[in-house]
C-alpha cells in the first residue's frame, strides 16, 4: 500500500472512508496537508514496487517461516534425490553383479565342458584303439581258424581219398575172392564128377 505522509506531521491521522471531509484535531489544519485515502483491497500476496527488496530479503531471510518451508521442501526434494539415485546405483549395482555371475557361471561352465569333451575324446581314442586291436586279434584268429580249416580239408581230402582207394582196393578184393569162389566152386564140382 503506498502512502505518503506529509513531514510536518508528526502524528499519523486517522484515515477516513473514501468522499468524506477531513476535519482537523485542531481547529487551526492548514489546508495543504496530504491527505491519506484508503483505496480498494488490494489481493492476497501482492507486492508494492517499493517494498519488493525489502519482501525479498525477507522471504531469504532464515526466520521467515515461508523461507524455512521452502528450504525443508528443497532439503527434502534433495534427500528424495538421493535416496533414488541410491536406489536406482543400486539396483543398477545389481543387476551388473547378476549379469557378471552369469557371465563369469557361463565361462566356467563352458570351460568344464570342453574339459569333459577333451576328456571324451581321449577315452573316444583310447576306445578306438582299443577296438581296432581286438579286431586285429580277432582277424588274426580268423585267419589262424581259416588256414587250420583248410588244413583240415587238406587231411579230410586225403582221407576220403584214402577211404576211395580203400574202397577201390576193398571192391577188387572182393572180386578177388568172387572170382576165386567160382574156381573154387567150380573145381569143387570137377572133383565131385571125378569121383562118380
Amino acid at each position: 500500500m503506498k502512502e505518503t505522509i506529509s513531514p510536518s506531521a508528526s502524528a499519523p491521522e486517522p484515515e477516513l472512508p473514501f468522499g468524506t471531509p477531513q476535519i482537523s484535531a485542531a481547529a487551526g489544519a492548514e489546508p495543504d496537508e496530504v491527505v491519506v485515502i484508503k483505496g480498494p483491497p488490494r489481493p492476497a500476496g501482492y507486492v508494492p514496487p517499493t517494498s519488493s527488496r525489502t519482501q525479498e530479503e525477507t522471504e531469504m531471510n532464515p526466520t521467515n517461516p515461508t523461507a524455512l518451508n521452502v528450504k525443508r521442501s528443497v532439503d527434502r526434494q534433495r534427500k528424495e534425490q538421493r535416496a533414488v539415485t541410491s536406489i536406482l546405483s543400486g539396483v543398477g549395482l545389481g543387476l551388473l553383479l547378476i549379469i557378471g555371475g552369469c557371465a563369469v557361471l557361463a565361462g566356467f561352465g563352458g570351460f568344464v565342458l570342453w574339459k569333459q569333451i577333451q576328456r571324451q575324446s581321449v577315452t573316444v581314442d583310447q576306445m578306438e584303439q582299443r577296438i581296432n586291436k581286438e579286431i586285429a586279434s580277432l582277424q588274426a584268429r580268423n585267419a589262424e581258424l581259416s588256414s587250420g580249416l583248410e588244413s583240415a580239408g587238406a587231411q579230410l581230402a586225403k582221407q576220403l581219398s584214402l577211404l576211395e582207394q580203400a574202397k577201390s582196393q576193398l571192391n577188387r578184393h572182393e572180386k578177388d575172392v568172387e572170382t576165386v569162389r567160382r574156381r573154387l566152386s567150380i573145381l569143387e564140382g570137377d572133383s565131385g564128377d571125378r569121383r562118380r
